[in-house]
């Protein structure tokens, strides 16, 4: 067979769960994600963001090449993921974007990116309609995104049974791709004869028709990812060899077929850089290189099913997935997947947590149809199109969809209702995200996050009705029993892990009330997914307690929900607060209530203050305790600055008294005492570090000399120096100068470069070179060939030399291979930096 008939597409599903707090709409911090925030952040700068700029090197480590992954494989990003790359990783996002849009151009009108249903629902466990939210849901997000409708789309953990190819059908979707397990049987179009595939046998080098049981004049087509070769990306180290990755890519390769075959791998695309390190530089070099080299024609699944419609059609396993051999087992029994590695644990919590939120679903199903009425024209058209709403949350796309799906004359209240009932349903979806049963244990974060979700659909539920969902809910969820002794059932979790993260309106203004401590707010303000608007505010100071009176008006971003609050919050003298919170009763009550508290505090005390506040609010009150982890440490860190700057002179001050001694030891040749080294450090560290801000904005001449001294002074007593705050300000200058050179290749900027690695070099930093690699060979390293090539008709072939030199030298201390150009300049006669 032609070596042109031989087509390739490596799959990468890229996909993290939703992480963020339901009532937050952010992701607090993991600590088990450190040093990184959380693991989204993470993964992007292990995966996401390498394979948009991977690295082809030479045998000396130099860059070659630059590669965007993403414009060379297929791929899926799950779209809750999507959203946070979009706001936490913007150019990441850029880049992922921009390779589907280069990818239509090079594959014939077909991109490389596939759409996903939208919160990794387990699709044969979904209720039809469901089903159909969830696929409308991400084709609209990837319109959004990617500015083209999709054409195929990736089903959470390739689950699939009839009905869900019946919605891809019916919502325009052509393709999908399965696992070869998946497959029942097939037959040539038009024979009568079935060929048994079951046992994962079927041919993956062609893509197959499934025709719709209930409607067999509407069609799928399939495509099955070679599972050998896709196990062996993930168990047999084939991201550590690009060329070994290559040579076992050929084993999908057969000279018994006789039409054009595709070799198509399929894996979580978190292999490549997450789970094997650099494994996104081993895909670059096969995708890049190495494929055209041994005869592959890169192409996605779009392009191959255009030149090459299926001639067989295909039956499969129904309810059946790529990551569960008993079908769907493993989201909904005790099916033997997935132990954990723990010996005597089993996996029957499952199904318990599986039936209460089915309770928990059918109730608001019931609810929500029930209530809808009241204020849609048509309440599921409206949750297919609250999409919109989710995708960017404006003024103009919530009036919209208000405009094209509220009755008409609804008043703010009724808008407010009819919110709160798409959020109960967003819930409710999100609740069902697979990896709350994917893994060994019912109290791990996973499923803990998805009742975190329940318990949000059932707080925002109560607005409508006195029907308690949360106990029957409870007792179905207690039948689950944790493998870990002393967590008990699944009630026990809910109450440890997930009641405390319930957030109420009064939190969040427990929270303004005390960030406003250490923040200035303006009148207008925002924390999390709520705007704050400040009405009244009073503070006092008594010793080292403070007292402050207030009135705020909270908005929820999210349900529009707005609640008019009054609040006396008490900071002791040890730091902590008493905070109390109720809704605003009249302007009366308000000033009699500010008149009395200040008295009280003013002229008594504090006891008698908590007093006064208790008859005020009642006895519910918010300490540190109640504020959220990440405010928490931030608010702590504040507290604490008195006490750390203390600290801070000690150590200053045992330096500044022993430097001569220990000066005088290390002439000597001898230790340096350990207690003295601490105080050096961080003393000689500080100050550093305060030098080199003052040069972020500005380089300043004195400041990098004092820094070079005190990096002499470390050497001297030996003490390494922590200079990760000078990395940084060194990291950002780079990045900017280098992105100036990009805009305007001259001269001085050129210069400017090199003076910033000059200071590098002389402070011996270890600077982030990453971003502006990046820069220099998309903007400026190809640049050199048009530079290059307008000398060579010019008269005065040097007036330019010092400039070429000066970005090769730039290319250099990226760690680039410019040897190309230089071997240009040779054939000039021009020299050039070695």
């Amino acid at each position: 067979m032609p070596k042109k008939d031989i087509y390739l597409t490596v799959h990468g599903h890229f996909y993290q769960p939703p992480r963020e707090n339901p009532w937050l709409e952010a992701i607090e911090t993991q600590d088990s994600a450190a040093p990184f925030h959380d693991w989204n952040a993470r993964i992007n700068m292990e995966c996401y963001d390498p394979n948009s700029v991977s690295k082809i090197v030479d045998d000396k480590n130099q860059v070659i090449d630059l590669v965007n992954n993403y414009s060379y494989m297929s791929y899926n990003f799950g779209p809750t993921l999507m959203s946070w790359l979009e706001t936490n990783a913007p150019l990441t996002y850029e880049r992922i974007i921009k390779a589907d849009a280069k990818s239509v151009g090079e594959h014939n009108g077909h991109g490389n990116a596939m759409a996903q249903v939208y919160n990794h629902m387990i699709m044969p466990l979904a209720n039809l309609a469901d089903k159909y939210t969830q696929v409308i849901w991400g084709i609209r997000d990837f319109e959004y995104r990617f500015g083209r409708k999709p054409e195929g789309i990736w089903l959470a953990e390739t689950a699939v049974d009839d009905e869900t190819l019946l919605v891809l059908a019916n919502e325009g979707i052509k393709f999908t791709v399965l696992s070869p397990y998946q497959a029942d049987k097939f037959r040539d179009m038009g024979s009568k004869d079935w060929i048994d595939v079951s046992w994962g046998n079927i041919d993956p080098a062609r893509p197959y028709r499934y025709f719709i049981k209930s409607n067999p004049e509407k069609y799928v087509d399939l495509f099955f990812y070679d599972g050998a070769i896709s196990s062996s990306v993930v168990f047999d180290e084939l991201l550590r060899d690009g060329n070994k990755f290559a040579r076992r890519l050929q084993d999908g390769v057969s000279n018994q077929r006789n039409f054009p075959q595709l070799v198509n791998i399929a894996t979580d695309g978190e292999s490549y850089g997450h789970h094997t390190k650099f494994g996104d530089m081993a895909l670059a070099y096969l995708l890049r290189v190495k494929a055209m080299q041994d005869g592959f024609t890169v192409t996605n699944y779009a392009e191959f099913l255009e030149k090459f419609p299926p001639k067989c059609e295909v039956e499969i396993k129904q309810a059946s997935s790529w990551s569960c051999f008993h079908g769907v087992g493993r989201w909904k029994e005790d099916c033997g997947c997935s132990t954990g590695g723990h010996g005597g644990w089993n996996q029957k919590w499952r199904k318990p947590l599986r039936n209460a939120l089915d309770y928990l679903r059918d109730e608001l199903i019931t609810l929500c149809e029930t209530e809808g009425d009241k204020y849609f024209h048509d309440f599921w058209n409206a949750r297919n199109k609250y999409i919109d709403v989710i995708l960017d949350r404006n003024e103009f796309s919530i009036k919209k969809f208000f405009a094209e799906n509220l009755k008409e004359n609804l008043d703010d209240e009724a808008k407010v209702k009819a919110m709160k009932l798409m959020e109960i349903q967003r819930q409710a979806m999100l609740m069902y995200t697979s990896c709350g049963w994917f893994f060994a244990e019912i109290s791990g974060i996973e499923p803990v996050q998805i009742l975190k979700y329940a318990a949000r659909a059932i707080q925002l539920a109560e607005s409508f009705t006195d029907k308690d969902f949360e106990t029957h809910f409870l007792n179905i969820l207690s039948e689950a029993q944790s493998n870990i002794h002393g967590m008990g059932n699944g009630r026990d979790i809910y109450n440890k892990f997930v009641k405390p993260s319930v957030v109420t309106v009064k939190q969040m203004g427990c929270l303004w009330a005390v960030s406003s401590l250490y923040e200035d707010f303006e009148k207008d303000s925002t924390l999390y997914c709520y705007d704050f608007k400040k009405i009244a505010y009073k503070e006092l100071e008594k010793g080292q307690s403070r007292l402050v009176i207030g009135r705020i008006e909270v908005k929820s971003k999210i349900t529009l929900e707005k609640q008019d609050l009054t609040f006396a919050l008490l900071q002791y003298t040890g730091g902590d607060f008493h905070c109390a919170i109720k809704e605003f009763v009249s302007v009366s009550e308000y000033e009699k209530m500010q008149k009395d508290l200040t008295d009280s505090y003013l002229n008594f005390p504090l006891t008698e203050s908590i007093r006064r506040i208790d008859e005020y609010f009642g006895r519910q009150y918010f300490t540190l305790k109640d504020i959220f982890l990440d405010e928490r440490r931030n608010i702590l860190k504040q507290i604490f600055q008195g006490e750390l700057a203390k600290f801070k002179n000690v150590y200053r001050e045992l330096y500044a008294e022993g430097r001569g001694s220990m000066r005088h030891l290390k002439n000597l040749n001898l230790n340096v005492p350990v207690e003295f080294k601490i105080a050096a450090q961080y003393t000689l560290s500080q100050d550093f570090n305060n030098l080199i801000e003052e040069c972020d904005s500005e380089i300043n001449e004195s400041s990098i000399h004092n820094a070079i001294e005190i990096k002499n002074e470390a050497k001297l007593l030996d003490v390494a120096l922590d200079k990760e705050i000078a990395n940084e300000v060194f990291t950002r200058k780079i990045i900017k100068e280098i992105f100036a050179l990009s805009r305007n290749l001259e001269v001085h900027r050129a210069e400017a470069v090199l003076e910033l690695f000059n200071y590098v070099e002389k402070l011996e930093l270890n600077v982030n070179i990453a971003e502006a690699q990046n820069i220099y060979f998309a903007k400026i390293y190809h640049e050199l060939g048009v530079i290059l090539e307008s000398q060579k008709s010019n008269e005065d072939l040097r007036d330019n030399r010092h400039f070429v030199l000066l970005l090769l030298q730039i290319g250099q201390k990226l760690n680039i291979n410019t040897a190309f150009y230089r071997d240009i300049l040779d054939k000039l006669s021009l020299p050039y930096a070695k």
